[in-house]
């Protein structure tokens, strides 16, 4: 007698491309009568249009001890090397639980519509001792040929085993002999809910991960919270493993690790991908998903993109996530697919695999070393000769299930690193702006689309010493990309999205192009002391020299007492007319003079500085002045800073009258 009311039938679904299996493990059957149930679980595999029964529990041994609580389909997955399926029933042997595989051909032909079939080439666990009661071996379920026999091995979940604190079990794939075990470090974690089985690193051999969603960790109050842990062993060939990566869950009772699916190369950059979910995470707690694609040393803990659950129950929790499968290209463009259950909102949710774009952006700048006196570009406003250079920009693109043109938006912009357009040292020669759009169109596939653009210098600026930074940035035209469905090709986001080079002024720098000045100050006053109560008038003579390579945005800092007022520049043959002015800088009162752009290796400035020295009192015994020279350049940018102290006298004038 059968009991199909309630059986879930739907909640272990897998398929291998040829065959569907679908299973249904809380059925149940009675020998005795309505009032002796047994959950044994059911399954029913297809192929085109044959559907048979596949009910490897439906036997003799229907008791407690034996497999009458199996709930066979509880997990299943195909094994695709060895043409055959695998079931899990946790409940067999008092909740043992049990694996149990057989050949699809033979499932097929023995089908004969009775309640007890029996197969010939049938591999299975057997019953163990007491103390394994209770561990659900077969609570999940995947497979993978992690010894490169050819043969694809068994791999099973058994998250109470080993007193609660849950572990994974490897079975060779010839004989369902135990091979591995990976013991849980955390009682009650329920290590080993999900584990799933693919190459993550590219290495040519098998990893694992194993979910164990109720895994707590220590949050920022020190507290430890139910975050949920996905274990990553890396596979070392023969049954040998790296000691695990751990990816931890970032939301409370999110139950991080709950689902685990191996999804393909999603990217297409050689890696494959997987997805693991957090059913209850998220703001909501309608679930989430979480994408992490892999790399050379294993899956990236940083996802690379999170699907959040947007259906909501009225009964129960939506738990988008609770259950996944992935590497099965359903919509035939490519790339492998993620379907993702949310059994809360009876729903079953296709996520299609956009396209990825492959962009290999270059920038070239000709010459890279720019001298301001070869003037070959003729302005096409004023008709006069200015100094250039070339920007030669390509892009080339490829992408599987893209369409064969693909349009791209291209911003070019000069001088990056100044903010100020007026203070930007380079302008496009045709346009005179310092920014360029352009629409290109790249073949899928093909050489480079190449463009070029000739860019000047301006007359006047101060900055000679800072590289010219000229920048590309890109981004797909995604309407126009489209495919037949409106499916949006994305851009590879390992790859970033502008380039960024650099021009470099020539400088009188030798051949390494970097000025290293040797920068030299004296001064002198003209007065050995002031007075009290007098308007002084004071002149410091000053002797500034470049014994080095050139000197760029070369100036003389003169850091003033507050009694002092600057009111000139000296004049005379002998002496450089400079260019000064008051400046503050961190509330400090100074006057800067400017000594040359650059100020070349040999020159020597003399130059007499005049102030006005007033509002001294008798607390005062002396008025500094601080100078330096300061330049721009990398390398010894600045003099030793000196000094000139004026003593202060007081002057008294007494008369006597009688």
């Amino acid at each position: 007698m059968e009991f199909k009311s309630k059986q879930w039938f739907g909640a272990s679904v897998r398929s291998d491309g040829e065959h569907i299996l679908a299973c249904a493990p809380l059925y149940q059957w009675s020998t005795f009568g309505v009032s002796e149930r047994e959950p044994v679980g059911t399954c029913y595999l297809k192929k085109a249009d044959t559907v048979v029964e596949y009910s490897p529990c439906r036997s003799s041994a229907n008791s407690p001890e034996g497999q009458g609580f199996c709930q066979a389909g509880f997990s299943v997955d195909f094994l695709k090397k060895n043409n055959r399926v695998v079931v899990g029933g946790p409940g067999s042997f008092y909740w043992q639980g049990q694996l149990i595989s057989d050949d699809v051909s033979e499932i097929f032909t023995r089908f004969e519509n009775k309640y007890i079939t029996q197969y010939a080439n049938t591999l299975a666990t057997k019953s163990a001792g007491a103390m394994y009661d209770d561990s659900y071996l077969g609570y999940s379920v995947t497979v993978g040929d992690f010894n490169d026999d050819g043969k694809e091995d068994y791999v099973t979940g058994v998250p109470r085993g080993e007193k609660a604190l849950g572990y994974v079990n490897i079975f060779n794939g010839l004989n369902m002999e135990s091979v591995v075990n990976f013991t849980g470090t955390q009682m009650a974690a329920y290590f080993g809910h999900s584990v799933a089985a693919t190459d993550v690193n590219n290495d040519g051999l098998v990893d694992l991960l194993v979910g164990a969603p109720l895994f707590m960790d220590r949050v920022s109050n020190g507290k430890l919270r139910e975050m949920g842990q996905v274990s990553v062993y890396l596979g070392r060939g023969g049954f040998s493993f790296h000691p695990p990566q751990m990816l931890t869950g970032s939301d409370v009772y999110a139950r991080y690790g709950s689902a685990i699916a191996a999804l393909g190369d999603l990217d297409m950059d050689g890696y494959n991908d997987v997805a693991i979910s957090a059913p209850y995470g998220g703001a909501d707690h309608s679930g989430l998903v979480y994408i992490h694609n892999g790399r050379p040393q294993g899956p990236d803990p940083s996802p690379s993109q999170v699907l959040q659950g947007r259906w909501a129950s009225s009964y129960m929790p939506p738990s988008f996530g609770y259950s996944m499968t992935g590497n099965t290209d359903i919509d035939q463009n490519g790339y492998p697919d993620l379907i993702v259950g949310v059994f809360g909102a009876d729903k079953a949710v296709l996520y299609r695999a956009r396209p990825v774009i492959g962009v290999n952006a270059t920038l070239d700048i000709t010459p890279q070393i720019i001298n301001p006196e070869e003037k070959t570009c003729k302005h096409p406003k004023t008709g006069t000769y200015v100094s250039c250079f070339k920007v030669k920009y390509c892009l080339k693109a490829s992408g599987r299930g893209a369409p064969s043109t693909l349009n791209f938006r291209v911003d070019l912009l000069l001088d990056r690193l100044k903010q100020k357009e007026a203070t930007k040292r380079v302008l496009f020669l045709h346009g005179q702006t310092f920014s360029y759009s352009k629409n290109m169109v790249v073949s899928n596939g093909r050489g480079p689309a190449c463009e070029e653009q000739h860019v000047y210098l301006r007359d006047e600026f101060r900055d000679k010493i800072t590289p010219i930074s000229v920048a590309m940035e890109y981004r797909l035209d995604y309407q126009l990309a489209a495919d037949r469905t409106g499916l949006l090709p994305i851009i590879d986001v390992s790859v970033p999205s502008n380039v960024t080079k650099q021009a470099h002024i020539l400088l009188d720098c030798g051949d390494d192009n970097i000025c290293k000045p040797d920068l030299k100050l004296s001064v002198e006053s003209d007065r050995q002391q002031i007075y009290i109560g007098d308007d002084n008038a004071l002149t410091l003579k000053i002797s500034a020299e470049n014994q080095g390579e050139g000197a760029y945005e070369a100036e003389l800092h003169i850091y003033l007492p507050q009694q002092a007022d600057f009111t000139g520049v000296g004049r005379g043959e002998a002496l450089s007319r400079l260019s000064c002015a008051y400046k503050t800088e961190n509330q400090t009162k100074m006057v800067v003079c400017d000594l040359g752009n650059p100020m070349k290796g040999g020159t020597k400035v003399l130059a007499e500085l005049q102030f006005s020295v007033h509002q001294l009192s008798e607390e005062d015994t002396s008025v500094k002045f601080d100078l330096q020279i300061v330049s721009s350049n990398q390398f010894n940018n600045t003099s030793p800073r000196v000094s000139s102290v004026t003593k202060l006298a007081v002057l008294a004038r007494v008369s006597i009258r009688g």
